[in-house]
């Protein structure tokens, strides 16, 4: 079983002129590829008209987290508080999500990789919970932990007729490093999980060929039993995938 992972981009520009802008996987989701035998293949940020190619080397792919999405992608100005973006990554990841969904390969959304499936799909995003998003009658919960990566801070509320369920139970204790987050959800996905102040934190569509969480599992996956069976349950829709064509 080959899985694609989209890249990230190094913007530290104190690195060598080696490492500067270099395209990266992180180390924590390719360990937990490689510990339930999967062949990790990662995806440079590449031109748009190679995404074809790309998906079709593989069998299942994860879109991952990073830099914000380019709100002009949901017809939006950005707002002073937007974080770093990159035009490149968000045009390869839009068109490799359309293609992946015609060639029927599922796909695992985390952290920007839920929001940019969103927004590929026809959502739209909060560009900064701090700055645009009022929870009714209860406060904002601090959605971009400075505590240890593997550490949760705090609980998500998933839906009883979603398919999440069934992996992460109804109120699993997840981390969060994040300011933005889905506002307007695409027409194709429905809501599986929310935090106590009201922000989305999982996506499915109809038969959850397409999942996404809001938080980190791949930093998470071998300390918490339920954020590895959500690995384990994604790499098992695509054996079941590969077994029906």
């Amino acid at each position: 079983m080959k899985i694609g992972i989209t890249g990230s981009i190094n913007f530290n520009n104190n690195e060598s002129f080696r490492t500067r802008e270099s395209q990266f996987a992180q180390r924590t989701l390719i360990k937990c590829l490689l510990s339930n035998n999967v062949t990790p293949i990662i995806f440079p940020i590449a031109k748009p008209e190679m995404a074809k190619e790309l998906a079709e080397s593989v069998d299942g792919i994860i879109f991952t987290g990073g830099a914000d999405v380019l709100p002009k992608y949901y017809h939006e100005d950005p707002i002073e508080k937007i974080g770093l973006t990159y035009e490149p990554r968000d045009e390869f990841e839009i068109a490799l999500l359309k293609v992946a969904k015609e060639l029927h390969k599922p796909i695992l959304g985390i952290c920007r990789g839920m929001q940019i499936i969103n927004v590929a799909l026809g959502g739209s995003l909060y560009q900064d919970l701090n700055l645009q998003y009022k929870p009714a009658n209860k406060e904002l919960l601090h959605h971009s932990q400075s505590t240890i990566g593997y550490s949760p801070v705090h609980y998500v509320n998933v839906k009883k007729d979603s398919a999440l369920i069934k992996v992460m139970g109804e109120h699993p204790f997840v981390n969060s490093f994040h300011h933005e987050a889905v506002k307007d959800v695409a027409k194709e996905l429905h809501i599986t999980a929310t935090a106590n102040d009201g922000v989305i934190e999982g996506l499915e569509n109809h038969d959850a060929s397409i999942q996404c969480v809001q938080w980190h599992p791949e930093n998470m996956w071998d300390h918490y039993a339920d954020e590895a069976k959500l690995f384990k349950t994604f790499f098992k829709r695509v054996k079941n995938s590969i077994e029906r064509k």
